[in-house]
């Protein structure tokens, strides 16, 4: 009889462990990463082009930061700004990454500017839903970061609906002479799988 019980509460223990570890999988972000370095004054991605599951297609070019997000996979997208972020220009103090925006959907090559102004709302919401983007932010493509510091932004994707989205990843000198800040930014693509 002791032994049918204690049989009884090691099988309830495993059940729950193995729940447990199933419910943490599941809400687990498939994270992506997107290393930065200041060259020259430029920010420039250094992750290579594969590394973010971003496959190689015909006829389309593959940008080093592509990511894609695979389908029914939610991911948090983290930007890294690694090595020396000195200022040499202007009155310069230091670079820091300060935001990033999003634009061109399901546009097979890169957008002049950022942000969903001339989408249709049926894409915008998508966007807007997968991404975190304010009604105020459609104009800017801007988005709201789940984390922000000098050196790393990281953003949530959602992936509910299958598209491709531009990123650009700007970062910001600050003058020491109280002028405007200086700006620089790098601008590859995000692929959403989707869960459709």
């Amino acid at each position: 009889m002791k032994a049918q019980f204690t049989n009884g509460k090691l099988l309830a223990g495993i059940t729950a462990i193995c729940a447990l570890a199933i419910a943490t999988n599941t809400a687990a972000k498939n994270p992506k990463e997107v290393e930065l370095n200041i060259i020259d004054d430029q920010l420039v991605i250094v992750t290579k082009k594969d590394a973010n599951d971003c496959p190689w297609q015909l006829g389309q070019f593959r940008n080093k930061g592509c990511i894609k997000v695979l389908k029914n996979k939610k991911s948090e997208i983290y930007f890294h700004l690694k090595g020396d972020t000195k200022c040499g220009l202007e009155s310069g103090t230091s670079w820091e990454l300060d935001a990033v925006y999003l634009g061109g959907f399901n546009s097979g090559s890169k957008p002049g500017t950022s942000g969903f102004a001339s989408a249709s709302d049926t894409d915008f919401n998508k966007v807007k839903s997968d991404f975190n983007i304010t009604d105020a932010n459609r104009a800017s493509g801007m988005v709201t970061t789940i984390e922000k510091s000098a050196k790393k932004i990281a953003i949530n994707d959602e992936n509910q609906y299958q598209y491709d989205v531009w990123y650009k990843i700007e970062a910001k000198c600050k003058r020491e002479d109280g002028e405007k800040a200086h700006t620089t930014f790098s601008d590859p693509r995000v692929r959403n799988g989707g869960v459709e």
